[in-house]
């Protein structure tokens, strides 16, 4: 059995997802290291901010990752045999450099793909 090492496209959107907020989030940590810098009326607003911000932060990279949807099994066979068909369809309605036969369409292809799509 041979395992596939690459992440599926619901996974590199939750890692895109992820590192977005521990971005977002160091950023807002630099915020509170350099508090020192900050005049003394604001320096307690500055907690405040940082903290809000955080929480924030996190409430949207979590609706994020929610929104992810997984690829069902049916939807991936699909277009996986959709693909096949494509190829033999183009195969059978193209000629050897590459144009379309005559009085053929990529409307044609597409319905041929489509009918040997059915058939897998």
């Amino acid at each position: 059995m041979k395992v596939s090492t690459l992440a599926s496209t619901e996974d590199k959107a939750i890692a895109a997802i992820n590192a977005a907020e521990q971005m977002a989030i160091a950023n807002v940590q630099l915020i509170r290291q350099l508090k020192g810098l900050i005049p003394k009326p604001f320096d307690q607003l500055t907690e405040v901010a940082v903290q809000t911000n955080t929480a924030g932060i996190q409430t949207v990279a979590k609706a994020e990752r929610g929104a992810v949807r997984k690829v069902s099994k049916a939807a991936r066979t699909s277009r996986k045999n959709l693909s096949k068909a494509l190829k033999e369809a183009n195969s059978r309605l193209r000629n050897k450099n590459g144009k379309l036969r005559k009085g053929k369409t990529q409307k044609d292809i597409m319905r041929l793909a489509q009918r040997l799509k059915k058939k897998m």
